[in-house]
């Protein structure tokens, strides 16, 4: 079993002791840090915001960025190989998971949970990424350049839930769409993260008013448990 924290939403400066509980659970004093950006194209902004964050916790940044440059298979691995902790951040998942797909990266951090060489996480669409399928205002969804919603299918699946990241702004649309779903739903406000230490689950969160649900259909019923959290 490996390690992972998916947060839900918010930004670097809510999330900021999140984001700390993630260095700390390297129980390394200078982690190598990979970012993984790809559901925002590999945005600069967002790369050069990931360094002004984490290179203060103590953390060696880098990135892979396979929306914006080509990578060999082999450069790809020596990256993946190095890193403590890989961080996944937040934009178009459908696009995402497209693009990973085209370099195997999906089936590579698979690979990289069983064997528990890093610490895997990240937020919205990077948390999404490890769940059966996740619950996405992804671009495909779009019309008339008007925000739409849907299930983003094809996901890493190391956890068998109908992921909702950002769930106090998306309650209404997840709620109606796990009526056609057979399998739970986990549905997490922002500043909330999903935590998976060795086979051991819990909730950790920077805001002591987010929440986190799981949420099942039952005869056309939602049922809905809120989860205990940890408040960091």
């Amino acid at each position: 079993m490996g390690r992972i924290v998916a947060i839900a939403g918010g930004d670097l400066k809510t999330t900021h002791r999140i984001n700390q509980y993630i260095v700390a659970l390297t129980k390394k004093e200078n982690p190598s840090f990979l970012f993984i950006g790809t559901a925002s194209h590999d945005a600069e902004e967002y790369i050069s915001n990931i360094h002004g964050e984490f290179e203060p916790l103590g953390c060696r940044v880098n990135e892979l960025s396979v929306a914006a440059k080509r990578y060999s298979e082999n450069e790809i691995d020596c990256l993946l190989s190095r890193a403590d902790i890989i961080y996944v951040g937040g934009g178009d998942t459908a696009f995402m998971m497209e693009t990973w797909k085209k370099y195997g990266l999906d089936r590579k951090l698979k690979d990289l949970y069983v064997t528990d060489q890093a610490v895997l996480s990240g937020i919205s669409a990077g948390a999404m990424c490890w769940f059966n399928c996740g619950h996405s205002d992804s671009s495909v969804f779009w019309k008339d350049d008007k925000v739409g919603y849907g299930w983003v299918n094809g996901l890493l699946n190391l956890f068998p839930y109908a992921f909702c990241p950002h769930y106090d702004e998306r309650l209404e649309s997840f709620d109606e769409m796990m009526k056609e779903k057979t399998i739970p739903g986990l549905a997490l406000e922002s500043n909330v993260a999903f935590v998976e230490n060795g086979g051991c689950v819990s909730f950790v969160a920077s805001d002591a008013l987010s929440k986190a649900y799981m949420i099942r259909c039952v005869e056309g019923n939602l049922e809905k448990r809120e989860q205990k959290i940890i408040y960091l």
